[in-house]
């Protein structure tokens, strides 16, 4: 790994009257619908924000967003603190760089059952301020998969205000997967099959703006990793060792025509 990066400082959206929506009629209507159907409390509208720009949400957050995300829920603290919780439609990263592991956006709440119509845990005023929750939705996807979308980070959104977080194990496989189903009423192939054409597409279209290029192998194991980029720092083999190790140190194999 190379020396770690600082992350950007977030520049945080407004406390306001009620959410900021920044989205389509489409996705307003899903949010409102899936709010109301997860029992959210109003006492958190205030401190919520809702984009389909990359880039703003990376103000808001101080994070930028993988290409192949479709949707993001994050947790910022006034002090500075973000924690992340991406509905990252990608196959797993394939090398882990120092400072930028992949837990390092780490998947957050699920939705369970039971009511979330008690307060929030900030009831004064001078505590309203001390969080936000951003949202981020793709808006390049098919009507079916924004909704789910939309649902699957007000989930989040949801353990988090009862302070029951969980851990995604495999995105359209796990208890946070069950619970999308069952507030979407959509069954579980349907939810991996929308999931897996939206990751497709958005492949498509990342290896149209940026062929892969580069081939790096692990000097340990022999794998292989495609790149479109030169690494900028030192990476080392994820199958090897989940954390950074010099001695599983990617090297460059090959440059591609």
């Amino acid at each position: 790994m190379a020396a770690k990066r600082k992350p950007g400082l977030p520049a945080l959206p407004p406390v306001q009257a009620g959410p900021i929506l920044h989205a389509t009629p489409l996705v307003e209507r899903w949010f409102w619908h899936y709010w109301q159907r997860l029992g959210l409390p109003e006492s958190e509208l205030a401190l919520l924000a809702l984009t389909q720009d990359r880039r703003e949400y990376q103000r808001w957050t101080g994070k930028r967003l993988n290409f192949m995300v479709l949707g993001c829920y994050c947790y910022v603290q006034f002090a500075g603190k973000v924690s992340s919780s991406m509905a990252d439609r990608a196959s797993c990263k394939p090398g882990q760089t120092e400072g930028r592991r992949a837990s390092a956006m780490v998947p957050l709440p699920g939705f369970s059952e039971g009511s979330l119509s008690r307060p929030a845990v900030m009831e004064g005023a001078s505590e309203l301020a001390r969080h936000r929750h951003c949202i981020f939705i793709e808006p390049d996807m098919q009507p079916r998969s924004i909704e789910v979308t939309v649902a699957h980070e007000l989930i989040h959104l949801a353990d988090r205000v009862r302070g029951t977080p969980r851990r995604h194990r495999h995105h359209g496989y796990d208890s946070i997967a069950a619970d999308e189903a069952a507030i979407t009423g959509y069954d579980l192939e349907e939810l991996r099959r929308l999931l897996h054409e939206e990751s497709a597409r958005r492949e498509q279209l990342r290896r149209a703006r940026a062929p892969l290029r580069y081939i790096y192998v692990c000097p340990n194991c022999g794998k292989e990793y495609p790149r479109a980029r030169r690494y900028s720092r030192p990476v080392s083999c994820s199958l090897c060792d989940k954390a950074y190790n010099p001695r599983y140190r990617l090297l460059l194999a090959r440059e591609l025509l």
